[in-house]
């Protein structure tokens, strides 16, 4: 019987070898096709790593290129609807609706205005604007005379009082002096700190006095004159007694020249108070352009007390007391 021939171990180890060539042949093929395909490795992978981990490159401002100016962008906050200005409100006109809105307060009637005060009204603005205000809009003239033994309850010294001036011209009613306090303050902030009052309060007996002086001093200068027309010249300048609004309390004379006569007309302090006492609660009494109304000549040194309110409302439509009481139905 014939014996059979053994496999060579040398055969195995070669048919290892070929299949392991072609499998490393292979994976040569597929790394080399997968390389191809791969996208571009950044220059410095460190640097992208470094920057993507650094929080704080998000917040760097863009440099500006040499040679250029750099201003940095700053965007300040909104104010709040609470204290937003509010636009100003058309000019009224006569006979249409001159009354100002209700304004709660100094800020609202700034805004309202157009202009800001220079003192601090804390302790000033319940006077400035009354919240009852009628009685302050009182009429004094021949038509609404006060009786002889009328004398406001409330006066009290006037602070910004000329010196030298008699006892009796010194006094004003409450709120109307308090308003003048800072009225007169902030003239002061406008350069026009010599201003004084020359006379507040004046009774019956004292207006009487006066007057019958002026009467006196007319006859001297014309004695040819009737007495009708010398008392119609007087009355033009000087209450007789019973029609003088100092009477109420409510007004002042005040000025910085010597006395009381037109030199104070059209000086700065003479026009600044003109245009500001409204704010103040007060008017010109007797405006140049109003004789006719009032029966008195022009006064640039004659401030009355009405309320800021009614002052405002006056400003505003061009009105003398006179005018003011008739459109408001109150006279």
């Amino acid at each position: 019987m014939a014996k059979k021939k053994k496999n060579s171990p040398y055969l195995a180890v070669a048919l290892t070898l070929c299949v392991l060539a072609v499998g490393l042949a292979v994976a040569i093929a597929v790394l080399a096709i997968s390389e191809t395909a791969l996208p571009p490795v950044a220059e410095s992978s460190s640097q992208a790593v470094t920057e993507e981990s650094d929080p704080s490159v998000e917040e760097r401002s863009e440099e500006p290129s040499h040679g250029e100016s750099f201003e940095p962008d700053i965007s300040l906050p909104e104010e709040s609807s609470e204290e937003s200005i509010p636009e100003p409100l058309p000019e009224p006109e006569p006979g249409l609706g001159g009354e100002i809105p209700q304004l709660g307060s100094t800020r609202e009637y700034e805004s309202y205005i157009g202009l800001r005060y220079s003192v601090d009204l804390v302790q000033f603005e319940k006077y400035i604007d009354p919240a009852d205000a009628s009685e302050y809009l009182l009429l004094v003239s021949p038509k609404a005379p006060l009786g002889k033994d009328y004398v406001p309850d409330d006066l009290i010294y006037i602070e910004d009082m000329r010196a030298g001036r008699p006892s009796y011209y010194s006094y004003l009613r409450e709120y109307a002096e308090k308003a003048l306090e800072a009225f007169l303050d902030e003239a002061a902030m406008y350069g026009h700190g010599d201003i004084k009052v020359s006379n507040g309060y004046r009774s019956y007996s004292v207006q009487s006095t006066l007057f019958n002086n002026y009467l006196a001093d007319e006859r001297a200068r014309h004695p040819d004159w009737t007495e009708e027309r010398i008392y119609a010249l007087v009355a033009t300048y000087s209450n007789p007694p019973g029609t003088s609004e100092h009477q109420s309390g409510l007004c002042v004379d005040m000025h910085n020249q010597i006395d009381t006569n037109n030199t104070f007309d059209g000086t700065p302090a003479a026009i600044w108070l003109e245009e500001n006492c409204y704010r103040f609660g007060f008017v010109l009494r007797y405006p140049a352009d109003k004789q006719d109304v009032t029966g008195i000549k022009y006064e640039s040194w004659h401030f009355r007390y009405v309320g800021r309110t009614a002052a405002t409302e006056m400003h505003e439509l061009g009105m003398c007391l006179e005018e003011y009481l008739e459109y408001k139905g109150l006279n």
